[in-house]
């Protein structure tokens, strides 16, 4: 396998989903303590070996356990020359894969899953095959679109024990879940007392700095009704699209480039759960 390098990158500033300030100064004092000189300019981030000939080993403690962070940092001093030791990392499931992944192509990291990883860097890194874990993010709405509509529907592959928090929490809601075999989710609405609380659930949300208080529907109001909407962001959207499938009528998302971000092919996936769901264009304007 041939690679090049050349020992500097000129990016732009980050975007994405508009959830709230999105620094970059744990990726910038991460890659710093690397050997990295780090300049902003024009909008732009530029980066490079301080040495000319790459990046060292260091220490570094992240503020918080920043996924993006730690995943970013953790790739750098795969190939560094020396041990790197970063504490106070995420430890998501991704984080993990991740290191499995580069730990299969050559590259030396221990503590994986923990809050603290040493890592030996290595020259050179080589092809491996390797099975990326499935998108639990993406599982989880899945899930929450067969509760939220009433429905029984089983998801293949997952792994069940990253999904342990929600399938307690649609469990309490009045779900069942169950695993049907080592990849396989099925779910489906146990009918009781709770089911019939959470369909008489209206969308009367008000939010007061963190909080979010949700408002139960009333006898005689309405149901949720189909309505044009807006996607501003991922999640956001995905759960636009699962309230429009709870609503009486057409419900009309716009801005579904945020979604197919981090859902691929989600309408398909929908129809084939028997959605009436469909997309007018390919691009939007």
């Amino acid at each position: 396998m041939a690679y090049v390098w050349f020992g500097r990158a000129d990016v732009a500033l980050p975007g994405g989903c508009k959830i709230g300030a999105r620094p970059v100064d744990l990726y910038v004092r991460g890659l710093t303590a690397l050997g990295a000189v780090v300049d902003m300019s024009d909008e732009k981030i530029h980066v490079r070996a301080a040495n000319g000939k790459g990046l060292v080993g260091g220490r570094f403690h992240l503020d918080y356990p920043s996924v993006g962070a730690t995943e970013t940092l953790m790739m750098a001093a795969s190939m560094t020359e020396g041990v790197t030791v970063l504490t106070n990392v995420a430890w998501e499931p991704e984080v993990v894969d991740l290191a499995q992944f580069l730990n299969a192509c050559g590259a030396c990291i221990k503590g994986g899953g923990t809050n603290t990883l040493v890592i030996t860097g290595t020259k050179k890194l080589h092809g491996a095959e390797f099975t990326i874990m499935p998108d639990r993010i993406e599982a989880g709405t899945f899930m929450v679109a067969a509760a939220i509509t009433r429905s029984c529907i089983s998801l293949s592959p997952v792994i069940p024990s990253h999904l342990t928090s929600l399938v307690e929490k649609l469990s309490e809601a009045g779900c069942k879940i169950t695993e049907k075999g080592s990849q396989t989710l099925e779910v489906s609405v146990a009918y009781s007392f709770t089911v019939k609380e959470l369909q008489k659930l209206g969308a009367r949300i008000k939010t007061i700095g963190n909080s979010a208080f949700i408002e139960g529907k009333k006898p005689g109001s309405m149901p949720l009704r189909g309505a044009k909407v807006s996607a501003a962001d991922l999640r956001g959207g995905a759960a636009l699209v699962l309230a429009g499938l709870a609503a009486d009528g057409i419900t009309e998302v716009s801005g579904v480039s945020h979604i197919d971000r981090g859902y691929e092919g989600f309408e398909a996936k929908l129809r084939s759960l028997g959605a009436e769901i469909r997309r007018e264009t390919d691009t939007e304007q």
